[in-house]
């Protein structure tokens, strides 16, 4: 079990992780997500911010603060209404998101299970403790990589 945790992700776990990224930034890029999709792409940040604070990649603080900043103004907009409709984004969201996708890719490359774990955990008990934090169980992602 020791050995399994130290070992760097395989390539179907680090798809587990990267694919529903791939797909919540495609959508947003295309103007169709919906707010779990977005939802996810905040979670990829907060993962990020997690993985950060570990020690195991760093120097990507200030990248995930102005991509978090982003997804903020993205979710009001979205939100501007009552209810969710997905809007169109700026040029410098496109970019940043991008960014997202390549950053926490790197990040998930680096990483062993035990690290990436120990991130998501982390990722999870700050959302909860946070004021008006919401966790959603991905409960196929979790599965995947237990």
């Amino acid at each position: 079990m020791a050995k399994a945790r130290a070992t760097r992700l395989t390539a179907a776990e680090r798809d587990q992780v990267m694919n529903p990224l791939r797909d919540a930034v495609a959508a947003l890029r295309r103007g169709v997500a919906t707010e779990l999709e977005w939802s996810q792409a905040v979670s990829a940040v907060n993962v990020g911010d997690a993985i950060e604070t570990q020690g195991v990649v760093r120097g990507l603080a200030g990248h995930f603060r102005s991509i978090d900043l982003a997804l903020q103004e993205i979710g009001k907009r979205a939100r501007a209404a009552g209810a969710w409709s997905p809007p169109a984004l700026y040029y410098e969201e496109r970019d940043l998101l991008d960014l997202l996708v390549d950053l926490h890719g790197h990040q998930i490359r680096c990483l062993s299970f035990g690290e990436y774990s120990r991130a998501l955990d982390k990722a999870v008990a700050q959302t909860r403790n946070a004021a008006g934090g919401r966790v959603i169980e991905a409960a196929p992602l979790q599965g995947a990589l237990a």
